[in-house]
């Protein structure tokens, strides 16, 4: 089992947010089990909460950077766009032997979602995504640092497909037991709403 002090954690937020009529979708409010959060901050906390934390973002930097230390793609000197870019900048960055990767609009995560990409056994330097026993969960991932200067390379050969990458990398898949709420991502306004009328409502509070 990969130790957790190996790991540091990247939650993509660099997304153009096309289909939620191009506002900051980590940014926008989530009303679910945590209470009224920004959906950042609900993957925030689905992290352990010893790792060393960044953000792939390319607005909004200063409400990013209150949370996290934030990697804008155009430090990457990458003429392209897209979550590789951001998986990218992470690796580079990171300062320990593997990366964390998350997308910024899965509210509802299962807890310990991470645990069995951890555990995968004789799978060396090599990715490990997780299936949710639907499809593949490209941005749910576990990439080994040594990989920065491949993926680098994939991204100026033109491609920006995560699952083309972990193709080509011959990534591990980790499956999970089904769930499709807890699985699901948000990329528009109705899917927000279902999704928060799916999700139980129940603020925490200090009562003492």
């Amino acid at each position: 089992m990969i130790p957790k002090s190996d790991i540091s954690a990247l939650v993509l937020c660099g997304g153009q947010a096309r289909r939620f009529e191009h506002i900051d979708k980590p940014l926008a409010v989530f009303y679910g089990p945590r209470g009224p959060l920004p959906m950042v901050d609900y993957m925030l906390a689905s992290l352990p909460a010893e790792l060393p934390v960044m953000i792939s973002a390319n607005r909004n930097l200063e409400q990013y950077a209150q949370r996290a230390r934030v990697l804008p793609d155009a430090d990457t000197q990458l003429s392209q766009d897209g979550p590789l870019v951001g998986i990218y900048a992470g690796l580079v960055a990171c300062e320990t032997p593997w990366l964390l990767v998350c997308p910024g609009d899965m509210p509802l995560l299962p807890g310990g979602w991470y645990e069995g990409l951890l555990k995968v056994e004789a799978a060396g330097q090599r990715p490990r995504v997780l299936h949710d026993g639907e499809r593949l969960q490209s941005l749910l991932c576990l990439v080994p640092k040594t990989l920065a200067e491949h993926l680098g390379q994939f991204i100026r050969g033109g491609s920006k497909s995560v699952m083309a990458w972990h193709s080509h990398s011959h990534a591990v898949q980790v499956s999970v037991a089904k769930n499709s709420t807890g699985f699901a991502n948000i990329n528009s306004q109705a899917e927000m709403t279902a999704l928060q009328q799916a999700a139980t409502y129940s603020p925490i509070c200090d009562c003492t």
